[in-house]
């Protein structure tokens, strides 16, 4: 009787320790990077802002504009859901969630000083701010090995499966420190595919011209990034969106607006088609963040840069298996842009200390229940 006892109790613990091993494995297998150019903090916690609208508005009252009656709601909650219904309804609801929202005591900030597009997106992709090296948006190689291009190597992966397509092309020269290292799309720039249907898209975005010379509409971008998904199913993804910044630094809030509704349509395509892939469901970390703030009044949300105090501040979503978090993050401790390529790398349970010892830690309150 007691042999059999110890025999059974022993039984017991066997299969309690392979279920807590089981558990405390990863399920993510696959990376997805997401960057809206720009998106304030505003418009994605609060949906239509009213101040900068009332600014716009030349003739009449703002309850008689498009704006204000397709996007206005009494809450901020409803009107950022009447804007991006699918990133809150969906996303942020039941598989995900973001930091960011100051008024809810969480902040996500820049460790560069610069506050514009290459500073932030180097300092997200290599985990560091080199304020120093780094100080405009000219085209120079980044002068430092990013975490696309360290993962590539670690996982020991091909050039197809770890992509990145933007739509401002001095992206090429952010993400690789080695020219050829990934597969990089950016700008007006020719996408060869076996699809004659994208090939002719690659033909057509030189026949629709934005007012940049150096930034496509960003459907071309997530079009030709979603074939690449399809036709090579990359393990890394990385999708840099552009018109949010542009339009705005333009004064067209109404683009804007427009902009980030396609984007949830966006999200929307890209989410339903993970789910429908064996290799994707269930097995992919998205995290959709942001280079840099910008200003937060009326005057001042156009612009952005060192002389704006609030452009310094961000927002940072995250989608995956291996986090249980949802919604709003409540009263945390300040995360910062550096912890990006860390939080990436610890998701596959890599430590991107090895490509850079200086480089953010991972983001704690992501792997805390886990």
């Amino acid at each position: 009787m007691i042999k059999r006892l110890g025999s059974f109790t022993l039984t017991v613990v066997l299969l309690s320790a392979l279920v807590v091993n089981a558990n405390a494995q990863n399920k993510t297998e696959n990376l997805i990077l997401i960057t809206l150019d720009g998106a304030r903090l505003q418009e994605i916690f609060g949906g239509l802002d009213v101040e900068v609208l009332k600014g716009l508005t030349e003739e009449g009252t703002i309850e008689e504009t498009p704006l204000y009656k397709k996007y206005w709601a009494d809450t901020a909650e409803k009107r950022r859901e009447k804007l991006m219904p699918f990133f809150w309804g969906v996303l942020m609801k039941q598989h995900g969630s973001i930091a960011g929202n100051r008024r809810l005591g969480s902040t996500v900030e820049l460790t560069n000083k610069h506050w514009f597009s290459y500073p932030g997106y180097s300092e997200i992709l290599t985990g560091q701010a080199h304020d120093e090296i780094i100080k405009s948006n000219d085209k120079i190689r980044n002068p430092n090995t990013t975490v696309l291009e360290f993962l590539k190597r670690k996982l020991r992966l091909d050039v197809r499966q770890v992509a990145a397509f933007a739509s401002w092309d001095v992206i090429d020269w952010v993400v690789e420190h080695e020219v050829g290292a990934i597969t990089s799309n950016a700008g007006f720039e020719a996408y060869q595919h076996p699809d004659a249907a994208i090939d002719e898209l690659s033909k057509l975005q030189f026949e629709t011209a934005t007012p940049w010379d150096n930034v496509r509409h960003d459907i071309y971008t997530f079009r030709f990034a979603m074939a690449h998904l399809k036709t090579y199913q990359p393990r890394v993804l990385y999708i840099a969106l552009g018109e949010t910044d542009d339009w705005a630094h333009n004064g067209r809030y109404d683009r804007v607006l427009q902009v980030l509704e396609r984007t949830d349509a966006y999200l929307r395509q890209l989410w339903e088609f993970l789910q429908s892939q064996e290799q994707y469901k269930n097995r992919t970390t998205i995290l959709i963040t942001v280079d840099h703030g910008r200003g937060s009044t009326a005057p001042q949300w156009k612009t952005h840069g060192k002389k704006i105090a609030e452009a310094k501040y961000t927002w940072l979503a995250v989608v995956s298996p291996d986090s249980q978090r949802r919604g709003e993050w409540v009263n945390t401790e300040t995360i910062f842009a550096n912890q990006i390529a860390a939080t990436l790398c610890r998701f596959l349970k890599i430590d991107y200390s090895e490509n850079n010892a200086n480089a953010g830690k991972p983001i704690a309150q992501l792997f805390k229940d886990n």
